[in-house]
């Protein structure tokens, strides 16, 4: 069956594919070239679902939008909840793979990579600008779910490699007997169970991007290969004769102070200074609270597919404002999600966000004097209706408003 669904006038350049579970994926990638998506270790976008066919569907750029074709799958493509074999799209449009959710989206004219409202982010977005023309390993430091892969896909969709593809990968989560094959791959037979060539990541980025995350957490074992890998820009498959030739350029990211660990034994001082060539340090959401509503708007957009147009009641962006959010952007679009994803109606409000905190096991800590200030502009300056937006005594919010109002004068 083909089917053409409803095109929505003037499609961007560009389609971004969003893979994840309802909408929750943190996996991004741009539709520059045609793109298999599949289990198998060698798909451009790979999907570790046991319901995936190895190559279960292509999706590639169209001059409507994306034209998405089943590659004979065994459990079928699901576009907008009808099976398909081909469909061209040209609107936000939710494709069901398996057991997965995929969510092709056009970004808006102008729509930042990186949302950046606060001085930090907009200083982060300039150099992101700076960095992306250059071919330089970049190192980006942060605590998890700042934003970190964001920033990434940003560097390599801004730079000279972006019709390349965009290789993403936790450190953190390689399987400890098979990472040496899942960074550099393998021939047939190199170990029992490898009944197959597979291209490791660096072999799937060439001519891209390779974004390590959690590069801290990458065994002391591992680190001198991989240092050895970047100033020669050659690996050697496992089981292989012959070094093949990459041409990637590296991006990584820690939530680890990296100078730490070396100091402690745990990670190598040559590889830190191969890796650091440029870096990007991203401050805790906490600390900007202007970016919460861009990113509340951002995130609102991203599930509409999902859940229709929902807004966000001002007494409901101010109790988002009085959290401190230590799991950063990402618990912020978790609770959206959550709220979003149970209203009824077309405004979230403070008791949907309220349930969605309780719901997500939300912590928090005492508010920051850039949040006190943020959620006072969002009642007009009335101290008494922010104070118990915050769930403060009037007083109590009147007193750290004051502190902050010194220290700031302090470092004037």
């Amino acid at each position: 069956m083909t089917a053409k669904l409803s095109a929505i006038p003037q499609p961007r350049e560009h389609a971004v594919l969003y893979v994840g579970r309802r909408a929750e994926g943190a996996r991004r990638r741009t539709i520059r070239r045609p793109l298999v998506v599949g289990s198998a270790g060698d798909a451009d976008v790979q999907l570790v679902d046991p319901a995936v066919s190895r190559a279960h569907l292509r999706i590639s750029p169209s001059p409507r939008g994306v034209l998405v074709e089943d590659l004979g799958s065994r459990n079928g493509t699901y576009v907008g909840g009808v099976r398909v074999t081909r469909a061209e799209i040209s609107g936000p449009t939710v494709l069901r793979v398996g057991r997965s959710d995929l969510l092709v989206d056009f970004p808006r004219e102008g729509e930042e990579d990186v949302v950046a409202a606060s001085p930090a982010m907009r200083e982060i977005s300039s150099l992101v600008e700076r960095y992306a023309a250059l071919p330089f390993t970049v190192l980006i430091r942060g605590e998890t779910g700042v934003g970190k892969e964001g920033i990434a896909e940003a560097l390599h969709a801004r730079g000279p490699r972006a019709s390349g593809p965009f290789v993403a990968v936790n450190a953190g989560g390689f399987v400890p007997e098979l990472v040496e094959s899942q960074l550099f791959g393998h021939e047939k037979g190199a170990f029992t169970g490898a009944t197959a060539r597979h291209r490791g990541a660096f072999e799937r980025a060439h001519g891209g991007t390779l974004f390590l995350d959690e590069i801290g957490e990458l065994p002391l074992s591992l680190q001198a290969r991989l240092l050895r890998v970047l100033e020669r820009r050659e690996i050697l498959p496992l089981g292989g004769e012959s070094p093949i030739r990459v041409d990637v350029r590296i991006v990584c990211a820690t939530h680890r102070d990296l100078d730490e660990e070396v100091a402690r034994g745990r990670f190598r001082r040559d590889l830190l200074f191969r890796l650091r060539e440029l870096c990007i340090e991203v401050p805790p959401l906490r600390e900007r609270p202007a970016d919460v509503r861009a990113l509340a708007e951002h995130f609102l957009r991203r599930i509409e597919p999902y859940v229709g147009r929902k807004e966000l009641a001002e007494e409901a962006l101010a109790r988002l404002l009085s959290h401190s959010f230590p799991g950063n952007a990402r618990e912020l679009r978790n609770v959206l999600t959550h709220a979003a994803s149970l209203c009824p109606a077309d405004v979230i409000r403070e008791v949907d966000v309220e349930r969605a905190l309780e719901a997500v096991g939300a912590a928090s800590v005492e508010p920051s004097g850039a949040m006190l200030r943020e959620v006072l502009e969002v009642y007009g300056g009335n101290q008494s209706r922010a104070a118990e937006a915050l769930g403060l005594p009037r007083s109590t919010f009147r007193d750290r408003l004051k502190r902050d109002g010194a220290r700031r004068a302090g470092r004037a």
